[in-house]
This record gives structure tokens, sequence and C-alpha cells, in this order.
């Protein structure tokens, strides 16, 4: 077999000086199948941290084997896709999913709450974050133990607490949650499926107009709920029980007789009615 031109005669090629010595190969192609060679050792990977070649350094941060020094260096890589690539790898261990918490861009810290390595330090982290997306991504995950719920509940933005509202399995949590003083966060109970029928027709007797279109939508509501709001004060209340899918038939013929033009014409559209 034809030795390479510029590579030493080695024993397979995998010995530590051969790969070496092609890792500071001028070649870029020499150094990536070095980059991604299974054989290559720690030592030899983390001295590539600063490779110049972005293609290189992705494929250091997709190993799943690369030495913690190594992805530590690269979670402030220059190149954005190595960070993205690096967020991706199921293998990166919290303390540098910790580093890509404050990443400037967002690709690579909305990654974050999905990853298999984000633990409960992680999740401290991300709570405290400045980043108000990447805590109601948090928040939306469900699942999360008592300590990143207790921090979510009382976090300052409506959208993260209503993110938690709408996925928590924490019944007492969500209890808490549908009594939040901020109606955002009332609405994203009405989507949680381990809301209550006694809940949902709390949350239909809501005082925000919002929150009871929301029971309205959530297509949860007893009957005899959706019979009194037909009767609602508010007419965009009136106006989503007429338009939505679910909303019985009896229901939209009390609507079809509304007050409010723009509800009974929308009712009466439901049954095929001449207005």
């Amino acid at each position: 077999m034809q030795q390479e031109p510029g590579t030493p005669e080695t024993n397979g090629g995998t010995d530590t000086a051969h790969l070496t010595v092609r890792a500071r190969d001028k070649r870029v192609r020499i150094r990536l199948t070095v980059a991604n060679d299974p054989a290559a050792p720690p030592e030899v990977l983390r001295a590539m941290a600063a490779d110049p070649s972005r293609t290189v350094r992705r494929a250091l941060a997709a190993r799943t084997d690369a030495p913690g020094e190594l992805l530590r260096e690269l979670a402030r890589d220059p190149d954005l896709k190595t960070r993205q690539t690096l967020v991706e790898n199921p293998a990166c261990p919290p303390d540098v999913l910790i580093i890509l918490v404050d990443d400037p861009h967002g690709s690579v810290r909305w990654s974050l709450p999905d990853h298999p390595g984000a633990d409960v330090e992680v999740r401290r982290v991300i709570c405290r974050s400045a980043d108000e997306d990447l805590r109601r991504l948090l928040a939306g995950r469900g699942g999360l133990d008592e300590e990143t719920n207790t921090a979510l509940a009382a976090d300052p933005s409506p959208a993260v607490r209503a993110g938690l509202a709408a996925y928590t399995d924490d019944p007492d949590l969500l209890t808490a949650l549908i009594a939040d003083p901020d109606p955002k966060v009332r609405i994203g109970a009405t989507q949680n499926p381990r809301t209550t029928t006694e809940q949902h027709r709390l949350l239909a007797n809501d005082k925000s107009m919002a929150v009871r279109a929301a029971a309205v939508q959530s297509e949860r509501l007893p009957y005899d709920e959706l019979q009194r709001l037909a009767r609602d004060r508010s007419v965009n209340v009136r106006w989503w029980l007429a338009v939505w899918p679910t909303t019985p038939e009896a229901i939209v013929r009390i609507l079809a007789d509304d007050p409010h033009p723009d509800v009974m014409t929308q009712a009466r559209a439901r049954l095929g009615q001449s207005t």
C-alpha cells in the first residue's frame, strides 16, 4: 500500500507520535482525519483546540469522547457552528453547558434546556440567566425538579410563569399558578392537560376576559359553563365561543341571536343561516 506523501511510516498510523505530526500538518484534510480518528489520544485532541480550520474544530466539538478540557475551550470558540455542534453533542458535560448559558447566540443558548446533560446545576444557572426566552423554554419542559420549579414560579417574567403553568406536572404548583395575579399565567394554566375540571370552571369565571376566552379554547369546559359563557359580558368571549369548532350546536344556536352583530354573524355562519 502506497504511503501518503508527507506522512511518516507508522504501525497502523495510530500511534501518538504519528498522530501528533499529522495534527500539525498544513493540510486541513490531514488534520481533519486526526480530529475524526477514534484512536486519537486526549492529549492530541486537546492540542487541536485552536486549530485554524473551523471544519477541524467542528469535528472535535462533535466527538462524544472528547476530553473536557477541549470542550471547555471550544465552548468559547469564535465560530458559531462549532459552538452549535458542541451543544448538540449529547456527551457535552454540565460544566461546559453552564459556560454556554451565556453564549452570545440564541441558537446555542436555546438548545440547552433539552440537552441530556442539563442537570440541576445547569438549570439553576439558566434560572438566573438574563435571557427570558431561555428561562421560558426551560419552564416549558415539564418534569422539572422542585428547586427549578420554585425558581421559575418566582420568575419576574409572566411569560416564563405562563410556560410553567402550561407544562408543569406538579399539581400543587399548578394550583398556585392558577391564582397568579397576571392573566398571562392563568391563560397558560388553561392549556395544561393536568388542569382539573373544577379548575377549568374557576378559569371560565376569571375576572379577565382573555382568561375566559382561553378557557373556551381549552375544550375542557362542561356544558353548563359553555351555556353560561354564551351570555358572557364580553363580546370577545362570546365571539370565541361562536367560532370555536368544538362548541356544541345548541350553544351556537343561542349565539345566533346574540345582540352583537359580529357574534351573531359568526354563529349563523356556523349554522349555515343567512344573516
